[in-house]
């Protein structure tokens, strides 16, 4: 603006004149930037707040008010819900992306027929950013496994927290560590909590445990991280498997065949079936594992109940075993929110076909 002023004003040096052009550059800056602003709000992908409400509530998408949904999460129900075509796979697999994240292994969608769907979640959001994040074990008991070394049986690890947890050398030895339903006994620890090195006994297969994934630390004095039973009679152990075949009531299963039994105990034992759930089942005695992928049960125990692939099977201690009084014993953990689980659900509902029958399985929290 300086240039084109007449001589006259002196606009490089007359502190009245510059400070007056200053001035108007300013105010046509922030008209610009205000502009912009207002423009970046009519389009989804860059409105926030009351302006992406608007936006949503135009295509009849509105922010659910139950719990704090996420800009991000709500911008990326509004195509799914006002454009995407009904009754297609992408887009029952888009609603469930936005709440579990992309990816996540435990949501899985199977179409059984033309009819019906069954899709497996998990029983709460861990992707809420302004919670606390679910189905997550509390911080002093978690690891981040970032390298395996199964010839030296060693892992280095971070332990959860940022060092909110700093371990003292070998405190965790004879602990166990657990990823999924894989165990192996930790013979020693390094001092820290960043990069440490834990060590294996020499006979702990470490390789179907996963890099870039927790891992959690057990107490060996408690058999289970389940609230206990005491009116039960027996006690829920760490050691479990996972179903491989269907098991209909009435019938016997002297041969069971496994998706994974490598956990559970090559010994005489009891086990219970689908732990918590209403077709809780047990204690049903075996006999050995002949393999990582069968059991041998009584061929004198009728199932009471119905069994599908994919239940946890756990080995059980009897008779019930309590716990120390000082409440040591019992792992908390936290987990998402299950009204958000409860809304991904409906809004899948809604994004069928009429007469397509849905299916769900809803996973509880892992606990080892």
């Amino acid at each position: 603006m300086q240039r084109f002023m007449p001589g006259l004003y002196n606009a490089q040096s007359n502190p009245i004149v510059r400070g007056m052009l200053y001035g108007f550059a300013g105010e046509d800056d922030e008209i610009v930037a205000m502009a912009t602003a207002a423009k970046e709000q009519l389009f989804v992908e860059f409105a926030a707040q009351q302006y992406l409400d608007a936006l949503g509530s135009n295509v009849g998408v509105f922010r659910p008010t139950g719990f704090n949904l996420s800009d991000d999460q709500y911008r990326g129900l509004i195509p799914t819900l006002s454009f995407y075509p009904k009754q297609i796979r992408p887009t029952i697999v888009a609603v469930l992306d936005v709440f579990f994240g992309v990816g996540n292994p435990l949501v899985q969608v199977y179409e059984m027929s033309p009819n019906t769907i069954t899709i497996q979640i998990p029983s709460s959001v861990p992707a809420l950013r302004r919670t606390l994040k679910g189905a997550i074990h509390l911080k002093a008991y978690t690891v981040d496994v970032l390298s395996i070394d199964n010839v030296g049986k060693t892992m280095h690890v971070t332990v959860y927290g940022n060092g909110r947890k700093v371990l003292a050398a070998d405190e965790l030895a004879g602990c166990q560590l657990g990823q999924d339903i894989h165990v192996a006994n930790i013979q020693g620890n390094a001092a820290g909590y960043s990069n440490i090195v834990f060590q294996f006994a020499a006979g702990d297969d470490l390789s179907p445990f996963q890099t870039g994934k927790n891992a959690v630390i057990m107490n060996p004095n408690y058999l289970g991280s389940y609230i206990s039973d005491p009116t039960a009679a027996y006690s829920i152990t760490a050691s479990r498997g996972v179903l491989g075949q269907n098991i209909v009531a009435g019938n016997i299963a002297p041969t069971l065949t496994m998706s994974d039994s490598s956990n559970v105990l090559d010994q005489e034992g009891y086990l219970c079936f689908n732990y918590g759930f209403d077709n809780q089942e047990g204690p049903v005695r075996y006999f050995s594992r002949p393999n990582n992928h069968t059991l041998k049960l009584d061929p004198g125990y009728t199932f009471s109940k119905n069994h599908s692939i994919g239940e946890i099977v756990n080995v059980v201690a009897v008779p019930y075993q309590g716990t120390k009084i000082d409440g040591s014993d019992y792992r908390p953990y936290l987990v998402g929110v299950t009204a958000a689980r409860v809304l991904a659900q409906s809004i899948v509902q809604s994004v069928v076909a009429a007469g397509i029958v849905i299916n769900w399985v809803v996973v509880e929290p892992q606990c080892l």
